[in-house]
């Protein structure tokens, strides 16, 4: 029996985007802190304060502090105080956060389910992995979206930052994808272009 999780897992698998950990601190110095990572998975994260004084580290609350998923940026309520070391760890990822797949992995299982009179936890394993390869095509749309922002650099001295690279890359990754998922989902009758027989 199938669930919205076993979806979720299939698309992470085979995108192959897993959790990373990162471990990084800064002196005291207000109440904003880069974390140099983004797609911070928000329920890994631990963060701390470090009292050179006492020798101890003292956890931070989560309801002490926000966090911006996306930029990676860490905002306490309250700043430490002067002396003291801010000490954070957590996981990343690399391309997609749990809450954006889970939002792909929902908009992959009605493109499914919409002509179908049955629930998810009664479809077949080889439909499932197929809207677990839909959610993928989702996932890489919307990177693409987003790379579609990235401008290339090139400066007097003669510095070139390739930013667009990024969109040439996931252009045939999904592309990919799409047929990967065509090879199931065709001989399936399964998703949008599903055929029906009417009379």
């Amino acid at each position: 029996m199938a669930t919205f999780d076993d979806v979720v897992t299939i698309a992470r698998t085979y995108l192959r985007d897993f959790p990373r950990f990162f471990q990084t601190s800064f002196a005291s110095g207000g109440r904003t802190y880069q974390l140099g990572h983004v797609n911070v998975d928000a329920s890994s994260l631990y963060v701390a304060v470090y009292q050179p004084s006492g020798g101890n580290a003292s956890a931070i609350p989560a309801n002490e502090y926000s966090l911006d998923v996306r930029n990676g940026i860490l905002r306490l309520s309250a700043a430490p105080a002067v002396g003291a070391q801010v000490m954070i760890e957590g996981y990343y990822y690399e391309w997609v956060t749990p809450d954006d797949l889970a939002f792909y992995t929902q908009r992959a299982i009605e493109k499914h389910l919409v002509a179908l009179d049955t629930s998810l936890s009664n479809l077949t394993e080889v439909v499932i992995n197929a809207i677990g390869i839909a959610a993928i095509v989702e996932s890489l749309w919307a990177l693409m979206t987003e790379y579609s922002r990235d401008i290339d650099v090139i400066t007097s001295e003669s510095v070139h930052i390739p930013a667009s690279k990024r969109f040439r890359m996931v252009q045939p990754l999904l592309s990919q994808w799409e047929g990967e998922y065509q090879r199931p989902a065709t001989p399936l009758n399964s998703g949008l272009h599903r055929v029906e027989v009417y009379n």
